[in-house]
């Protein structure tokens, strides 16, 4: 049989699925391996679950098992158990099907070889880069890479490839962490040359590099079984079969948002969703130059600044990310806010900008030290989430703060909840200290004025 595509639809139409029906291969799952059989190296899907991504990998796996010469694949996962989960789907195709006499399934070493061939094998391992050692693989099949600790073990297993023109596929449901592997892997790919987005999926091939992902925005509808169904391609999901996984007790928002609608979050079930943050932007009534305003400034040279200004009970708030840039810089543009609005405080983290503080304290600008700890942050992170819950938060639906708002993530201890102060946050921390700062104060003319 001919190694192509077209060859292996006529083989999944042989494979029996647990329900006793033959795989018919969709046009979707065509379209998704359509590269990966002209020759391409890497071939990354990202597609909700329950949508028949291992059963399309499993029976991939069968097929390249038989049809390519002295074949070497490797099952890997986050884990041996999660990596199993694709070998019992392979398992189970082999056993419905009949080709016990084609296939020598090896459950206690976790292998499937062909009968026939003292070479030609499947296996197992788990996502650790030392498990690779001694490898010339010519198919890899990757199971849920969002949840692989790092690329240490891609970056290897790719640079094997080459010796006998293998191949990479690996397959995945979307993230809670934009700054893991895949989630940086799927940044670049959206950065690439090339890509596009039609309906609800994203493509780009760039070289040997294929990238295909169905997925909502965040900005889309979740709620809408029409719309979430337009992410999940496969015929079988059905709107009834969404709306009963939606309305169990069991589901999440964060677990909704990366599984049925492929939207990624922050955290695996995220403080905030992005249309509850976008429902408080207004076109008019935000921060204005003249005005009594409290500031604070998250981190040193790598800042983020928040600019809130009282609304009744709630607040109107703007924010900027200075990045990496010198203090000389932070503190200049510190000058330049004061410049512009009435500032009645500007909060600060003593440990990152002490120095510059005092420097500013010598020109009259109203800096306050805020202690960061636990209990302090706790406090803080209170109030903001409070305000936005009562809708009494407006911001100018500036996307770098909303970036730096949906990137947040939080901790639960002891101490009390509170949002997690990092670098992918900075002007969401220094939004919740200032936040706090400006509804805790009276509204009275401003102790001090910058010069």
């Amino acid at each position: 049989m001919t190694y192509d595509l077209r060859s292996f639809a006529a083989f999944c139409a042989t494979l029996v699925l647990d329900n006793g029906e033959n795989l018919a291969l969709e046009p979707f799952q065509r379209l998704a391996l359509k590269d990966y059989f002209a020759g391409a190296r890497e071939t990354v899907i990202v597609i909700p679950e329950g949508n028949g991504k291992s059963t399309l990998i499993a029976a991939l796996l069968l097929f390249h098992l038989r049809y390519w010469p002295d074949a070497e694949c490797l099952i890997v996962a986050s884990s041996r158990e999660q990596a199993e989960i694709l070998y019992r789907q392979a398992t189970g195709l082999v056993e419905r099907s009949g080709l016990g006499d084609v296939y020598d399934v090896r459950q206690g070493y976790r292998i499937i070889r062909l009968h026939g061939s003292s070479r030609a094998r499947a296996r197992v391992l788990a996502a650790v880069a030392g498990t690779a050692d001694g490898v010339i693989p010519t198919l890899i099949l990757g199971d849920e890479l969002h949840r692989w600790p790092d690329g240490e073990l891609y970056g290897v297993l790719h640079g094997k490839l080459g010796k006998r023109d293998g191949q990479m596929v690996t397959i995945s449901t979307a993230g809670y962490r934009r700054d893991s592997f895949l989630g940086v892997l799927r940044e670049r790919a959206h950065a690439m040359t090339g890509f596009v987005r039609r309906g609800y999926k994203n493509y780009v091939r760039d070289g040997a590099f294929v990238w295909h992902e169905w997925c909502l925005q965040d900005t889309d509808n979740t709620e809408n079984m029409t719309v979430v169904k337009r992410a999940n391609p496969a015929r079988f999901v059905t709107k009834e079969w969404l709306k009963e996984k939606h309305d169990s007790p069991r589901m999440t928002e964060g677990q909704w948002a990366r599984y049925s609608c492929g939207i990624w979050t922050e955290g695996e079930d995220p403080w905030i969703s992005a249309p509850e943050w976008d429902r408080l932007a207004v076109d008019i009534g935000g921060v204005e130059p003249g005005e009594d305003v409290w500031i604070a400034l998250d981190g040193g040279s790598t800042a983020g600044i928040a600019i809130v200004a009282q609304r009744g009970e709630g607040i109107a708030c703007r924010g900027e990310l200075l990045g990496e840039v010198p203090l000389e810089m932070v503190e200049r543009r510190l000058v330049e806010l004061s410049e512009r609005y009435n500032v009645r405080q500007i909060a600060y983290d003593r440990v990152a900008f002490a120095r510059s503080a005092e420097l500013l304290a010598a020109r009259g600008l109203p800096m306050t030290e805020i202690p960061y700890s636990p209990e302090r942050m706790s406090i803080v992170s209170t109030t903001l989430i409070r305000l936005i819950h009562a809708g009494q938060l407006a911001h100018d639906g500036d996307p770098v703060l909303r970036s730096q708002v949906l990137a947040g993530s939080t901790k639960e201890t002891e101490r009390g909840w509170r949002l997690v102060a990092s670098v992918r946050c900075r002007a969401l921390i220094a939004l919740a200290i200032a936040a706090h700062e400006a509804t805790s104060a009276p509204a009275e003319p401003p102790m001090f004025v910058a010069l």
